[in-house]
């Protein structure tokens, strides 16, 4: 079937389509108001100048710029950390949120998003903001369950943690949930220590993630299904590409449901259900018309969120592109908006690893544990006499120092 403008059902398939031609550099970037005087200082040159290097030139004064403030930002961040001022961290990163109109910092961001899903969009801004490079990080106790050591003398990077008390009604009782037990509320944050991986013993040693393979059937089939598995509304192959309007799939909210192209294969139809999941979770009711700004809001959070959740199963994702997004307004959206997007991109990601992981183990076989000899029992446990010590010592460092400060109702 064949739609034209005039059918019921055009306006619904080009709402939802989704976009896999993909992520190359955004070609003009946002300019702060405060580089106006640069702009036109560098578009004053002669006619014959090319319009590319004039882009070029102004970039590089948009770079020295964000660095020059870039070096005010990291004092101030030393200052509130030397202070335990979780109040004034919090601010500072939300104050900071107009640096992701960058195009390779929210690229970066949405990175870190697929290497760490759990942790909220706050302290992933705020690890970036301590280490811009920033890797795979987790708590002295999570990396010691793992089997892997932080290295001696290491100090790790900061991160929100809730403080919590149990939860009382008007006359000063204690609310129990079900079981009986004191339910909690969060009243204030404190700073919690984490380690990224270039500080473990292991680093060298570590495990390299395995490469998706396209061309792969069975891997295909297996992570396609697993997929799906996440999707809370019915998946179809439409029979003929036509069906599709020329898109590679669509979420449809009037229906609920999400129909994909017969011509996809393997990843590209694995990005495309991506996409469209992403839809069917944030956008389920949404009548918004192509070109209207909300539009555009909700086709930047499901190319995001398919681009962490891609990236974290190990695609390849030279495919995406961070330019495809500015065709949606990237680079005019107000800070209020990209931080609500990035919020959602996180959340949404989190959701979709956490059950596509599940269901992804099912098809891998259990090592059988090995059994240790004596000289391996003695050097695991002079290890964790080691380890108690040191995080003795980083609690009561912790204990002295953490200025508890009510804050924000979010992690």
């Amino acid at each position: 079937m064949i739609l034209n403008k005039n059918h019921y059902k055009y306006e619904m398939l080009q709402k939802n389509a989704c976009d896999f031609k993909g992520l190359a550099q955004i070609s003009k970037q946002y300019i702060q108001e405060n580089n106006k005087q640069n702009e036109n200082h560098l578009f004053s040159k002669t006619k014959n100048e090319s319009r590319e290097n004039m882009v070029i030139d102004l970039e590089k004064a948009k770079d020295k710029n964000i660095e020059t403030t870039k070096q005010g930002a990291d004092s101030n961040i030393q200052e509130l950390l030397e202070k335990k001022d979780t109040k004034g961290l919090s601010n500072l990163i939300k104050e900071n949120i107009s640096d992701y109109k960058n195009s390779e910092m929210f690229k970066n961001y949405l990175k870190f998003v697929a290497s760490c899903p759990h942790y909220s969009s706050r302290n992933l801004r705020f690890l970036q903001k301590q280490k811009p490079d920033v890797g795979l990080v987790g708590s002295f106790g999570a990396w010691k369950n793992q089997g892997y050591h932080v290295k001696k003398g290491e100090h790790g990077l900061k991160i929100f943690m809730p403080c919590t008390r149990d939860k009382k009604d008007v006359n000063g009782n204690k609310i129990l949930d079900k079981n009986g037990k004191p339910k909690q509320e969060m009243y204030a944050f404190k700073l919690g220590t984490v380690f990224e991986t270039h500080q473990l013993v292991e680093y060298e040693n570590l495990p390299k993630p395995v490469a998706y393979v396209p061309d792969n059937p069975d891997d295909n089939r297996k992570l396609f299904f697993s997929i799906t598995k996440a999707s809370d509304v019915p998946i179809k192959v439409l029979e003929t590409t036509e069906m599709c309007s020329g898109a590679n799939g669509f979420y449809s909210p009037t229906t609920k449901e999400i129909c994909l192209s017969p011509d996809l294969k393997g990843y590209q139809r694995i990005k495309t259900l991506l996409h469209e999941i992403t839809h069917s979770k944030l956008h389920k009711d949404s009548q918004e018309v192509f070109g209207s700004e909300k539009y555009s809001l909700q086709e930047l959070e499901a190319e995001s969120t398919a681009f962490v959740v891609a990236n974290h199963l190990n695609i390849d994702t030279k495919d995406y592109s961070i330019g495809y997004l500015n065709s949606w307004g990237f680079d005019k959206i107000s800070d209020e908006q990209l931080e609500n997007v990035m919020k959602n991109v996180q959340a949404t990601a989190k959701e979709l690893i956490e059950k596509i992981d599940i269901e992804l183990e099912k098809y891998v076989a259990p090592i059988p544990k090995k059994s240790m000899t004596m000289k391996e029992r003695i050097d695991k446990a002079k290890t964790k006499l080691s380890e108690k010590k040191s995080q003795e010592t980083e609690l009561k460092n912790d204990k002295l120092s953490n200025k508890k400060i009510k804050g924000e109702n979010e992690l």
